[in-house]
């Protein structure tokens, strides 16, 4: 099993973004690692949850690297866990109290 890259790079609308700038309010996001694999970030939103289908795209191949999910209860307790689901997995693989932090645990 591999573990976790580093994000090296954020672009949302093709703009450099900081550690600091609000992921889950955008539909649309790309990164890449440090080992310079590149991924497409997309959000679906229903009444209970956010989910973000995180996509590796390598020379025009594009792989599932798997999902985050965010229910929305948050918004009322100030629940912060974006649980992160590896492809296939039926149970979280884990959770991270930032998106950033999630997509990163799907990375290579």
């Amino acid at each position: 099993m591999s573990s976790s890259a580093n994000i090296a790079l954020v672009t949302v609308d093709g703009s450099e973004v900081s550690r600091d700038y609000d992921l889950d309010a955008v539909p649309e996001f790309e990164f890449v690692t440090d080992e310079n694999n590149s991924y497409r970030v997309v959000m679906e939103e229903t009444e209970s949850e956010r989910t973000w289908t995180v996509t590796r795209v390598d020379s025009g191949h594009e792989s599932e690297a798997g999902t985050v999910r965010h229910e929305k209860p948050w918004m009322i307790f100030g629940s912060s866990a974006h649980r992160y689901f590896k492809p296939g997995a039926t149970f979280s693989s884990g959770f991270q109290n930032d998106l950033w932090n999630a997509v990163q645990s799907l990375a290579e």
